[in-house]
């Protein structure tokens, strides 16, 4: 059945699928969308498919959203408040953590320069109401794939050589040596756990899914598991905070999303 915002549609509003089998987690997606029917519907469709919605009404919270949390897909639909014509894409290319996330525009027949507009400042994909449930979970997928594959391997692993050090409360990075040190305490790291270590440093704050960690560190080596990062993350903490393992300084765990490094004022 379409997807549209006439008086007559009704939605079914099935429950999200969990995770709790362990195979994979679900992956974030960041909805814009003020009609709270379409946005409803939305949730529930993609929540079949193992994914997470976090719904916001206008564009200028999308925004700030998308600067705290990071997101495998947004969904924006073009007649939410401060979309058409405020250039989110863009902003979302240029200032967020997101900048790398697929975006997929809905869009009324009549928004045709809109679309074309926002496709120019960095969307990937849009669909034209009404759509079928079946349509927005395949172009989501497809997008969300189509992101991983093109940024596999193309992660940390592939610093520059001259990438300058990084500092994070006592925690001192240096990229180009591999090198760090905790109260000027040499630590010795895998590549995977300086990797990590890495991405987390460079988005200090930011709260990242075991998907999205999966994705940055591993890229194609698709044989590891969700649970391959809570494992990777065990070792990195008790290489950076060996006496503070159960009462973490640096390395947080926000339960049901994922993990950050705290802001160098917690540390």
């Amino acid at each position: 059945m379409p997807m549209d915002t006439s008086p007559a549609t009704t939605f079914n509003t099935p429950a999200p699928v969990s995770n709790a089998s362990g195979m994979r987690s679900a992956d974030r997606v960041l909805l814009v969308a003020d009609d709270p029917r379409l946005s409803e519907s939305i949730r529930a469709h993609l929540g079949l498919d193992r994914s997470l919605c976090v719904a916001v009404g206008d564009g200028d919270t999308a925004l700030r959203s998308a600067k705290v949390q990071v997101f495998d897909l947004i969904v924006m639909d073009l007649g939410a408040p401060s979309v058409a014509g405020r250039q989110i894409c863009r902003t979302l290319r240029r200032e967020t953590v997101n900048r790398r996330a697929p975006i997929l525009l809905i869009a009324s027949r009549n928004a045709e320069a809109d679309v074309l507009t926002e496709i120019e400042n960095g969307a990937d994909d849009f669909l034209v109401k009404p759509f079928g449930p079946g349509e927005l979970t395949a172009r989501a997928r497809a997008a969300i794939h189509r992101a991983r594959t093109s940024r596999a391997g193309a992660a940390v692993h592939a610093m520059p050589l001259a990438t300058p050090p990084i500092r994070h409360g006592d925690i001192q990075i240096d990229p180009s040596r591999r090198d760090v040190k905790v109260k000027d305490r040499p630590v010795k790291l895998t590549e995977q756990e300086f990797q990590l270590l890495y991405v987390l440093a460079t988005n200090a704050g930011v709260v990242f899914n075991r998907e999205g960690l999966l994705s940055e560190i591993w890229g194609r080596d698709r044989f590891v598991t969700v649970r391959s990062v809570d494992t990777l993350v065990s070792r990195l903490r008790r290489r950076i905070e060996p006496d503070e393992e159960r009462a973490p300084r640096y390395l947080h765990t926000v339960r049901g999303v994922g993990y950050k490094l705290g802001d160098a004022s917690e540390a």
